[in-house]
């Protein structure tokens, strides 16, 4: 039954004449290099979780109009690791509204004369139609990219060299300016995992947890490596293919909700005057987006208000007039019916990331109510109302542990 229903899937990819990636023989299944692509890992991994991945983008693609499908493939092949989330989004948005029983049309023409097109036209089965516009926000992270790639390069060589017993897990601070020395950091790095004793560093986990326990530092300039050891498991000992086991983060100052606030408001300036509902699709590229971020993004930013020199003033939340939707004079980007907000959905992460479509209560056009089969938001009083909805593990039918 299996190979049953992958041959119909390979006749379906290759009815649509173009593939996303290669059909070829794979043996790396190395970890993904920090100056690698996303394209190029997930193109050349050849663990078995990455082709589920490649196989469920095929089968995507397959669905995509065939007139429309060769510039977004162009577009996950290019290298460009944005170019590569941006397609995969609308890839699977498409495919995320086709299997929900919506039609879909790819670039259409605006009836205002705007040159612009947004990304689709879409129309529900009672035959309400609205335009959906995806987009990418990044996290307000003021890293140096140089500095970023200086420190890839210490991680690419610290990773290329496992040790027996341990994984790292690994934490910065600070930026270098000049290249350290991948060779003398993991020299230094694999002595002290060569000093501890494997079964009191597992006692100590047992007991606290991980950052319980000191870490090794290195210093380069302004820039502070800090590293705790993770033991490996029996089975796995001597067989580690990889040092690091939990990455570092980029520094700066991080910023979850100002990016969502700018995509909406930067699509919402674009195609002018609508005759349809608009809901913009933001992807955002963080690991953790929580309610408030979204709250903050669409309606302003929470702040304590109190008054200057009265000790005995209470202090209250309010909500800056600097969100979305909501600015100094009032309700604004009304063309903006809805935004569905997704955190950090990339293709292999389908099965756990989450999303949530909130409804604009100042639209000019209402959106579709079908749309409240998905994970949504509506302003119910002064207070937001969460609604479950289907999830994309059971619209694509992928158990939580996917790819894996």
């Amino acid at each position: 039954m299996i190979r049953f229903k992958q041959a119909m899937r390979d006749i379906a990819i290759n009815k649509a004449g173009s593939r996303v990636f290669d059909l070829v023989q794979r043996s790396d299944a190395t970890p993904m290099r920090s100056n690698e692509s996303d394209f190029e890992f997930y193109n050349r991994s050849s663990r078995p979780e990455f082709a589920r991945v490649r196989a469920l983008m095929e089968e995507f693609a397959a669905h995509y109009p065939k007139d429309e499908v060769g510039e977004l493939i162009a577009r996950i092949r290019s290298g460009d690791n944005r170019h590569f989330l941006s397609a995969t989004f609308e890839l699977t948005l498409h495919e995320t509204l086709l299997r929900s029983g919506f039609e879909l049309s790819v670039h259409p023409t605006l009836p205002n004369g705007n040159r612009s097109k947004p990304d689709f036209l879409v129309k529900d089965e009672y035959g309400e139609e609205f335009y959906l516009e995806a987009v990418l926000a990044s996290e307000n992270n003021q890293a140096d990219p140089a500095a970023e790639a200086r420190k890839g390069l210490v991680y690419d060589y610290l990773n290329a060299n496992p040790h027996q017993y341990f994984m790292v897990a690994v934490d910065d601070e600070g930026f270098p300016t000049s290249q350290p020395s991948g060779k003398k950091i993991t020299k230094a790095v694999h002595r002290w995992l060569d000093s501890l004793e494997l079964d009191d560093i597992q006692a100590q986990i047992d007991e606290g947890d991980l950052f319980s326990i000191s870490p090794f530092e290195w210093h380069h300039e302004d820039w502070v490596l800090q590293l705790r050891p993770i033991p490996l498991k029996l089975e796995r000992r001597g067989k580690s293919t990889g040092l690091i086991g939990i990455g570092a983060g980029g520094g700066g100052i991080v910023d979850a909700w100002s990016p969502i606030r700018n995509a909406i408001k930067l699509k919402g300036s674009k195609y002018g005057e609508l005759d349809k509902p608009l809901l913009v699709a933001v992807n955002l590229n963080a690991f953790n987006l929580e309610d408030i971020d979204e709250m903050q993004a669409l309606y302003g930013q929470e702040q304590y208000v109190y008054k200057i020199g009265n000790v005995d003033s209470e202090h209250r939340m309010e909500r800056a007039p600097n969100g979305a939707w909501y600015g100094k004079g009032g309700p604004q980007y009304t063309r903006v019916s809805g935004a569905w907000i997704f955190n950090d959905l990339r293709p292999s992460s389908m099965a756990v990331r989450r999303q949530t479509i909130y409804f604009n209560p100042w639209a000019k056009h209402p959106l579709t109510n079908k749309l409240c089969c998905f994970p949504h938001a509506i302003p119910e009083g002064n207070k937001m109302g969460w609604n479950d909805g289907i999830s994309l593990s059971t619209i694509f039918d992928l158990n939580e542990g996917w790819p894996e």
